[in-house]
């Protein structure tokens, strides 16, 4: 699968008339995972949403190989791109098989309904994400990983150059955070997909990413790989932490550790 180039262009996105994003210019290396970090109500999902064209800019563009993406049909965006929200709800009793074979409907025409093609692209994905065996089971009986899993096959189905994920690993504990990880990681190795997701754990984000672009009050304030950005300096500006930054001795990532903070002494 060919590379796709995915950049903004001076863009500025805003809920109302209050700017959230603002002026922000950012190229996402291709064949890459991106990481998208910063605090709270700094303008990640936000960015995320203008990437997916699910907010239409103030101001700026989002192009993809040059086209402003506001300039494409919608089926051809669906096929090249797909966006993982926060938290996304499944119909009650919609089986794994159903809900992945959802992620075919941008293939879909009035005068082609369900093709091989669609059939092969589901069980792939179902493949890939170890998904094979549940694939009748409802995806209200799985448990979160499980779920995750389903909800990354659906975007996978759907044949998409590049994946936007907002906080995949929300609400999952340590060991299905890692799980969901390796798993994209997998899918960026093996089949090429340019991947960008919003994550909050920076130490995970250095692990598993490429580049880092860690934003603050709606704008970047650094990024690049994980060894530039994560620098004790840049985490006390962007999250207001004091911390020191070591090698993690299992990866070689950059690994924040917090300073502890003075305990006041018991009174006598």
């Amino acid at each position: 699968m060919s590379a796709s180039d995915l950049a903004t262009q001076r863009l500025t996105l805003t809920y109302g008339d209050r700017p959230v994003v603002e002026d922000l210019s950012v190229r996402v290396p291709s064949g890459r995972i991106t990481a998208v970090v910063g605090p709270n109500g700094c303008g990640k999902s936000t960015l995320l949403r203008g990437l997916a064209r699910l907010l239409r800019p103030r101001s700026g563009t989002v192009v993809l190989d040059g086209a402003d993406i506001a300039r494409l049909p919608a089926v051809r965006l669906a096929t090249r791109m797909g966006m993982l929200p926060q938290q996304p709800a499944a119909p009650d009793g919609i089986t794994v098989a159903d809900l992945v074979g959802r992620g075919r409907h941008p293939h879909q025409r009035w005068f082609r309904q369900w093709s091989h093609a669609d059939e092969a692209a589901v069980a792939e994905a179902l493949a890939a994400t170890g998904l094979s065996e549940l694939a009748d089971r409802p995806v209200d009986e799985l448990s979160g990983g499980q779920r995750q899993r389903a909800w990354i096959a659906l975007a996978l189905a759907q044949g998409p150059e590049i994946m936007l994920l907002d906080e995949p690993t929300t609400f999952l504990d340590l060991a299905h955070q890692v799980d969901v990880l390796d798993l994209l990681r997998e899918l960026n190795i093996t089949r090429g997909r340019t991947i960008v997701l919003v994550l909050h754990d920076l130490n995970l984000a250095a692990r598993y990413a490429d580049h880092l672009v860690a934003m603050k009050e709606g704008r970047i304030a650094a990024e690049g790989p994980p060894g530039e950005v994560v620098r004790a300096e840049i985490v006390g500006d962007v999250f207001g932490l004091d911390c020191a930054v070591v090698d993690d001795p299992l990866t070689g990532t950059p690994l924040v550790l917090p300073r502890p903070r003075p305990v006041p002494a018991a009174p006598v």
